[in-house]
């Protein structure tokens, strides 16, 4: 599946990163079974990232669910605080 058309990724402008565990090769929902993501998932937001496209949000965000894909929004954002 593509999910963005080339020129618009979040990669290109160094706001994300696709975090996988080196064990597991594939990037799919599976991903999020690991000990990295389920690590990732609980302490992402303490370094300013979130994933940015959950799997309850995909008709908000347009995007099928990536566990794999974090996005740098700064500490405040990241843990809500305003």
């Amino acid at each position: 599946t593509i999910v963005s058309p080339p020129g618009t990724s979040e990669h290109q402008i160094g706001l994300a990163a696709d975090i996988t565990d080196q064990y597991y090769q594939y990037k799919n929902e599976e991903l999020e079974n690991t000990a990295l993501y389920q690590w990732m998932s609980v302490h992402c937001a303490e370094y300013g990232f979130i994933v940015r496209y959950p799997k309850d949000k995909t008709d908000v965000t347009g995007v099928m669910y990536e566990p794999w894909h974090f996005r740098y929004v700064g500490v405040d954002v990241a843990k809500g605080v305003n």
